[in-house]
């Protein structure tokens, strides 16, 4: 498969085009108090298009705790754009790609992340979506991702930091994909260190570079 051949470039979320620096996690405990609870619901807050955290725990059938609200909001405020997430979204755009961004993510979520990225992205798929309710790596996911893009699935890239989640679901479903390894000195086949190595790996100038 020909880099040549990629038309659209779906990003992940967390970890990948974003990033949350003050991490609460409110859902472990909310999930936690559920497990404890007879006859409570074990509900996935990223599957459920559940609007806040409050309805989120009526329908687990737990009582709600405060400090798991303010935890979110903690969260939420503290979500910030990947240093090269705008350059590099910015120069596929320029080159003619159709950008996604393809995450498992929590209601709450959704708005700040698309806030965030603004008009950078063409079109997002997302697991919380009524119209999809699945998550990486099932193939309703990406086969809701193709339907979103639309185009076939050879002509997508799929670029995240999770193996399973992103790399092996895109390949299953017949697209290409690239794993974000920050960490790795040498990257591996597949593997990109930064994200400003995607264009580079479609064969394009790095952003701000002539």
């Amino acid at each position: 498969m020909g880099e040549q051949e990629m038309r659209a470039v779906a990003f992940d979320c967390f970890g990948t085009l974003l990033r949350i620096t003050e991490p609460t996690n409110p859902w472990r405990p909310l999930l936690a108090e559920a497990r404890r609870q007879p006859g409570a619901r074990m509900l996935d807050p990223r599957r459920e298009p559940i609007l806040t955290i409050e309805e989120f725990a009526a329908a687990c059938g737990v009582p709600f705790r405060p400090k798991w609200r303010d935890d979110l909001d903690r969260e939420i405020a503290s979500i910030a754009v990947m240093p090269d997430a705008l350059p590099v979204l910015s120069s596929l755009r320029a080159a003619g790609f159709r950008l996604a961004l393809a995450s498992n993510l929590a209601t709450a979520y959704v708005e700040p992340a698309l806030a965030l990225l603004g008009d950078s992205i063409d079109t997002d798929c997302l697991s919380c979506d009524p119209e999809i309710l699945a998550v990486k790596p099932e193939p309703a996911f990406f086969s809701a991702l193709q339907r979103k893009i639309v185009l076939p699935a050879a002509e997508i890239l799929m670029v995240g930091d999770s193996l399973a989640s992103d790399v092996e679901g895109a390949k299953a479903a017949s697209m290409a994909a690239l794993h974000l390894v920050s960490g790795e000195t040498s990257p591996r086949p597949g593997q990109i260190r930064h994200l400003a190595d995607v264009p580079q790996f479609l064969g394009l100038n790095q952003p701000g570079s002539s």
